[in-house]
């Protein structure tokens, strides 16, 4: 006998809208490492009641995007080993990711264009010095071959830990070299891809973290570097 169907409660649907919106501002840069977020602010700018922006807060902490510090959240101060850890993962997950998108355009090569129409406007950034539109164009390009992966449930992996470390992605992002190496990268992809060549996209998808680790770790204010202590 099948048990009954529920009624989904309103409070739920709003649980998962306060999410998706916090998770985002937490993306966005706007966020300095280390700040606190206070709930009755948080529900009071969304127009919510405290239930649901607590549960939102939760779940990000259970995620790594916060810290629980007494009853409040912070977004957490990453040192040099959280970064390293993080993205080891993404050097295991994305090289392996980009090979498997690689190989399902054999079957489909017309999927591309939303990759190559990224590429597209993020060189158009670029030369224009357009820091935001090269900022959106860069997570375009993210999102169009990751649409590609074939495993649902590894792409959304490799959205979870690259999100805990956009913040900081966006803050390198607005640095003129900085955005020479990334677009260049970008394009080598996009064109091994359009080849059909599996292991030079993971090969370049390699180097262009290592690159991405090693901003993280020299470059950008507000990463609390284990080496100087």
């Amino acid at each position: 006998m099948k048990a009954p169907l529920q009624k989904i409660q309103r409070i739920d649907l709003l649980s998962e809208r306060v999410y998706h919106q916090l998770r985002s501002y937490l993306s966005s840069g706007n966020v300095r490492w280390g700040e606190t977020l206070r709930e009755v602010e948080l529900a009071t700018q969304l127009g919510v009641s405290r239930t649901p922006v607590r549960e939102a807060l939760t779940r990000l902490a259970s995620e790594g995007f916060l810290e629980a510090k007494g009853r409040s959240f912070a977004v957490p101060q990453l040192t040099e080993a959280d970064i390293e850890e993080i993205y080891e993962l993404r050097v295991l997950l994305e090289t392996g990711a980009v090979r498997s998108a690689t190989a399902a355009l054999r079957a489909a090569p017309a999927r591309l264009k939303t990759v190559e129409a990224a590429v597209q406007r993020a060189r158009k950034a670029m030369d224009t010095q357009n820091d935001e539109d090269f900022i959106l164009a860069n997570r375009e390009f993210r999102a169009a071959w990751l649409d590609l992966v074939p495993n649902g449930r590894l792409a959304r992996a490799l959205e979870l830990y690259a999100g805990l470390v956009r913040s900081l992605q966006i803050l390198s992002l607005g640095n003129r070299e900085r955005q020479v190496i990334v677009l260049r990268d970008m394009e080598k992809i996009c064109g091994e891809m359009k080849a059909g060549d599996a292991d030079a996209a993971a090969a370049t998808m390699l180097n262009y973290l290592n690159i991405a680790r090693d901003a993280m770790l020299n470059s950008l204010p507000g990463v609390a570097k284990s080496r100087a202590s």
